[in-house]
């Protein structure tokens, strides 16, 4: 009885990550195949690779919400020997670039669902501010706390500032974590302060870390991840909620 449990805890292993990973001997060509086709984008696709699904970050979880993880699965476990490399070259690539096309499609609102965001959504709901996260008449750039980063507050504050009473206090602080137009990472670099949605403005600073690379701060929260491309905006991850004065 134990060793079928193994057997079937050892099938599962294997089948989630066949779904939730990119093949290792594929990843440089994708690399190559983005730089090709994005040469303005920073984002590799190291943000899926090899990473379980509680684990990936918020580029890879969105990507990975554009896969057809099904019959890609179907088709990976049908090749088998020389067929492999064809799959990786032929399926993958595709497949992988499709993912990409499909979350620049979509909203800032979109994309905070789809990369499991829940806090953000929940916020952005309690505040009245997803149908401004959807509309396409102006970009926005939005700096992304992950889930994490809300966890970090005190306890007890998000559930506090969801609700109702504390619905303008809410809206202050999502909007002083947008900036009403499109900023990309070069250009983040180069500023001092950004004036947000709010009115108020966020300080930026840059820094050199132990291997010559620039570390941006919005305040004191640290940018993670940054050029998120979306159709009306951009988002930059931060591993801290932004709070105004």
């Amino acid at each position: 009885m134990n060793r079928g449990k193994s057997l079937f805890c050892a099938l599962l292993v294997v089948v989630c990550t066949l779904v939730f990973t990119v093949p290792a001997s594929a990843h440089s060509v994708f690399k190559k195949q983005l730089a090709a086709k994005y040469p303005d984008r920073s984002i590799s696709c190291n943000t899926c690779h090899g990473k379980k699904k509680s684990d990936r970050n918020v580029y890879g979880r969105l990507l990975m919400s554009q896969f057809d993880s099904k019959s890609l699965t179907a088709d990976f476990k049908s090749k088998k020997g020389a067929d492999k490399k064809a799959f990786e070259n032929e399926v993958m690539i595709p497949e992988f670039l499709s993912a990409f096309d499909k979350v620049q499609a979509l909203t800032l609102a979109e994309a905070i669902e789809a990369a499991e965001l829940k806090t953000l959504l929940a916020a952005a709901k309690a505040a009245d501010l997803v149908a401004p996260l959807s509309q396409t008449e102006q970009d926005v750039t939005l700096f992304v706390p992950t889930e994490a980063a809300f966890a970090k507050l005190p306890e007890g504050t998000v559930k506090d500032l969801l609700k109702p009473e504390n619905k303008e206090k809410l809206a202050g602080i999502l909007m002083y974590h947008a900036v009403p137009k499109k900023v990309g990472a070069a250009d983040v670099v180069k500023l001092k302060s950004a004036e947000t949605a709010g009115g108020k403005s966020v300080k930026i600073s840059v820094s050199k870390n132990s291997k010559d690379e620039d570390e941006v701060k919005i305040n004191d929260a640290m940018v993670t991840e940054t050029d998120i491309m979306l159709k009306n905006g951009v988002i930059h991850v931060i591993d801290s909620v932004l709070l105004p004065n």
